[in-house]
């Protein structure tokens, strides 16, 4: 078991994706390019999203990606976006954005076009939002550097919601967590504040996407769970089906009906969405 356990350990350590930026290129130009230097991509179940089976040299380091044609980003991290899905008049609020993944992947999805504000509290982390901002050329994104909590202020309201929310972590790809019961409780609570500041910003029928790398269930279900029974102006929307979609990788429903569960040897995720009502 022990050995079983550090093989999933280590496929998820190197398994490398890259997400097509399509604002830029399309998957076949992209795909081209990159088989002229000898990398092999293996297709996954998104057309713009590929596993690099193999590469001579860093994918982070290629004309493309400076070029902004592709992000490196797991597969599981795509989940919340693609569950969120945004349309391009829609006015979208990333709660935590660095470095810009998930923000960028909502902009791709938009089309870049709608209003995504892309807030982030540490300032050094928005260093690489802005660049990825930059290098993907998003120009539908309005950048903020500010505690989610805080974000009530402005009295804005709005389509769609990410909260993808700061989190003890993922034990497999961060070898150096320590996490400790109290860790766990001080991340809870601000994962709950979070996600009441987040509904009282969506309009009525707005929908906001809740989603952690932690397998802890009290950053997760538990949370939802509070929510839930705190509040009657939000319901759980069902996106038990949504798996049906993600061919090749290992997810599971949650332990609260409705949720899903990403698990190894794909990057652990939890996601789960609310509606306003």
């Amino acid at each position: 078991m022990i050995a079983e356990g550090k093989v999933e350990e280590r496929k998820i350590i190197e398994t490398q994706y890259i997400r097509v930026n399509t604002l830029k290129t399309t998957p076949k130009e992209l795909k081209d390019r990159l088989k002229n230097k000898e990398v092999k991509l293996e297709d996954t179940f998104l057309d713009y999203m590929f596993k690099v089976k193999g590469a001579p040299f860093s994918m982070g380091a290629t004309p493309e990606y400076l070029f902004g044609y592709y992000y490196l980003q797991s597969i599981s991290s795509t989940i919340p976006a693609l569950v969120l899905n945004p349309y391009e008049n829609d006015v979208v609020l990333d709660m935590c954005s660095a470095p810009g993944g998930k923000t960028t992947h909502l902009s791709q999805l938009m089309n870049n076009k709608g209003v995504i504000i892309a807030n982030e509290i540490n300032r050094k982390r928005m260093r690489s939002l802005k660049s990825n901002i930059y290098r993907m050329g998003i120009v539908n994104t309005i950048l903020l550097n500010m505690d989610a909590l805080r974000l009530k202020k402005f009295n804005m309201l709005f389509d769609k919601i990410l909260l993808d929310a700061p989190c003890t972590g993922n034990p497999i790809k961060d070898k150096n967590r320590v996490v400790s019961k109290r860790d766990i409780r001080y991340c809870a609570l601000r994962q709950k504040n979070m996600l009441n500041v987040g509904i009282d910003m969506l309009k009525e029928g707005g929908e906001i996407v809740y989603s952690t790398c932690s397998p802890e269930i009290e950053e997760n279900e538990e949370v939802i769970e509070y929510i839930l029974n705190t509040r009657r102006d939000v319901e759980l929307i069902d996106i038990g089906e949504f798996k049906d979609n993600l061919k090749g990788i290992n997810v599971i429903d949650g332990e609260l009906n409705g949720t899903l569960k990403v698990i190894p040897p794909d990057e652990p995720f939890f996601i789960a969405k609310l509606r306003k009502i």
